[in-house]
């Protein structure tokens, strides 16, 4: 009975001895390997131990690269260059090198987030409400419960606009830098025309350049048009009054831009004896409460350029304290890589006003319709929604029709050219700090096409192919435009074209956005940190190197990591201040009329 006991007692224990170990290495198998992860100074001692009649005399294989030790970059020593093939990577050095918290986490406070900042101060544009997609399909909502519908909606609601307005900067950068560069220079244009024409320029004529400079960036569509009290107001400046003859265009024409059904004429402007007088006051009015209520220095300015001061100090710090560090290298260029943001944020904020549809609806409801629903418009159709204005502007007298200002449009071929033109220029301004970036990322520190200078590369050449895809879709959406039926729908197959189009380009932004982040987010976590991500070519006798703070990697730091990181820098930021002396230009011509306003005494000081 004891030797019963006995063995039970140590069946027992052999039990719970073998239920502990299986935990213990369930638990250990959930914890990261620290001692055994992949690093290419591991990779590198090992290359130093099958040559180590080479460095026996100075130091240790381990000494020679630096495993597990950090290296002081505030001396100018350097290490040995250790080269080995491809082909020897392949069998000897197969891994990854995951990022550090301090390798993830410095790039991205120092540099990321402040870029992701000024890129949310950009303006965006709005999107039709996920209602219109199940009022079209009305299956679907027979189909669907009301609650799932309603959650549905407002889910996309939320995420619809910042998605789509987000990835199109990320994915067609070219076309909203150049629509900010372009309004930016309208604004200034048109307000100079104003100071140089005002003897000529009617009263009329005087107030639409002015309501096109601050509400251009308001969607132009069919129902955008004079309110009729508005037009009813005589010129000041001696002139005959043609808007009666405008009011007699506005009014029973289909074929004429007309203001929205729900816009009707104040009558209190119609019973006063001075009713014109007050018209012209609204006019004058709304313009000083837009000039007044646009967003100020700091917000629109300030801001980006400082998170950008901010981030150049930082960057260039770092890379000053450690001279010839592979990692502060790719860091380096990455940051130039995103300078083209601080061009985009800071003259995104440089024209005259920034209304939203809302602001701008209240602000003019007396003197312009906008129609039943106002939508901001997107940086990438700023172009096109410019040219629609300046045509409303140039023949307010007598409107062209809807479809008319789209034939024309369509036939300008200088309109287009400049387009094209245009859209040179906003490549040009991703293109140079790309270019940076890659010359940087091609000599850190093995010189060839690496991961990352592939990913700069392949993200420039799709925003080309976006950028003319842009201008291709704008044609043909102008043509659809041009050829709509009086019931104001085009026909099937004049649609299929631009449909093609349409779905062609959303998926190459799509995937272009995808290559910056991904690339991006592929360089944080270290999968780009491996052997045969030195060099593309893959081919076996292709040469890789192994050490860090090289003679050659130090050599690079100072002859062309920092430099280029300067002229890229130095670039961007020349045109960052040119954009902002234009808006000094026009903020100081619309304080201008203000002034030149309150002194005539037609409208009232702001605060009064």
């Amino acid at each position: 009975m004891a030797r019963q006991n006995l063995g039970w007692y140590r069946s027992h224990r052999r039990l719970n001895s073998l239920t502990r170990l299986s935990l213990v290495i369930a638990i250990l198998g959930f914890l990261p390997t620290v001692g055994g992860t992949f690093s290419i100074a591991r990779c590198c001692t090992l290359a130093v131990r099958q040559d180590f009649h080479k460095y026996i005399e100075e130091e240790y294989p381990w000494e020679v690269c630096n495993f597990n030790t950090e290296i002081n970059y505030g001396n100018n020593q350097t290490f040995p260059s250790i080269v080995r093939s491809m082909a020897w990577a392949k069998e000897y050095c197969r891994g990854t090198q995951y990022s550090s918290l301090k390798q993830w986490l410095l790039p991205l406070s120092t540099y990321i987030s402040p870029y992701i900042g000024v890129v949310m101060l950009s303006p965006l544009g709005d999107v039709p409400d996920a209602d219109s997609l199940f009022e079209a399909d009305g299956l679907l909502r027979q189909r669907l419960n009301a609650a799932i519908i309603t959650v549905i909606i407002a889910v996309i609601n939320v995420l619809w606009q910042p998605l789509q307005e987000y990835g199109s900067i990320l994915g067609d950068p070219v076309s909203a830098i150049f629509g900010a560069l372009h309004e930016v220079w309208s604004d200034a244009k048109s307000l100079r025309s104003l100071e140089l024409g005002r003897q000529e320029m009617s009263w009329l004529q005087q107030r639409v350049k002015w309501i096109t400079v601050l509400a251009g960036d308001i969607r132009f569509t069919e129902q955008t048009g004079w309110i009729e009290a508005v037009n009813q107001a005589p010129p000041t400046d001696g002139t005959q009054n043609s808007g009666t003859r405008m009011v007699s265009s506005f009014q029973g024409r289909d074929e004429k831009i007309s203001p929205a059904t729900d816009s009707k004429q104040p009558t209190a402007i119609q019973s006063r004896p001075h009713g014109e007088d007050s018209a012209k006051d609204a006019v004058d009015r709304a313009i000083e409460m837009v000039i007044v209520a646009r967003k100020g220095f700091i917000s629109g300015i300030l801001i980006p350029v400082v998170l950008m001061l901010a981030v150049t100090a930082a960057t260039f710090y770092d890379a000053y304290s450690n001279t010839g560090d592979k990692d502060t290298a790719l860091d380096l260029a990455y940051c130039v890589w995103y300078s083209w943001t601080l061009v985009l944020g800071v003259a995104g904020n440089c024209y005259a006003s920034s209304l939203g549809p809302e602001v701008a609806r209240r602000a003019f409801h007396r003197i312009v319709a906008f129609g039943h629903n106002p939508m901001a418009t997107p940086l990438r159709h700023r172009y096109v929604n410019n040219y629609l204005w300046d045509q409303w502007a140039t023949h307010s007298e007598t409107p062209p029709s809807y479809r008319q200002i789209f034939s024309t449009l369509r036939r300008d071929h200088f309109f287009w050219l400049r387009f094209c033109v245009g859209q040179l220029l906003g490549f040009c301004c991703i293109a140079f700090p790309s270019a940076c970036a890659v010359a940087i990322a091609w000599t850190t520190p093995t010189v060839g096409l690496d991961c990352r200078s592939f990913n700069f590369i392949l993200w420039v050449m799709i925003s080309f192919v976006t950028a003319y895809l842009h201008v291709l879709r704008s044609w043909l959406d102008a043509s659809s435009k041009a050829r709509l039926e009086p019931e104001g729908e085009a026909t099937g197959t004049s649609e299929l074209p631009l449909k093609a189009v349409r779905w062609i380009y959303g998926v190459i932004v799509f995937g272009n956005a995808l290559v910056l982040v991904v690339g991006t987010i592929f360089h944080l976590v270290g999968v780009f940190r491996t052997c045969w991500c030195e060099r593309l070519t893959w081919a076996d006798d292709t040469l890789i190197e192994l050490n860090s703070k090289t003679e050659q990697a130090y050599e690079n730091a100072r002859k062309y990591w920092l430099s280029t990181a300067y002229v890229a820098f130095g670039v961007v930021w020349l045109a960052c201040l040119a954009a902002i002396a234009f808006r000094s230009y026009i903020v100081q011509k619309m304080e201008d009329w203000v002034q030149d306003n309150e002194d005539k005494g037609r409208v009232e000081p702001p605060g009064q």
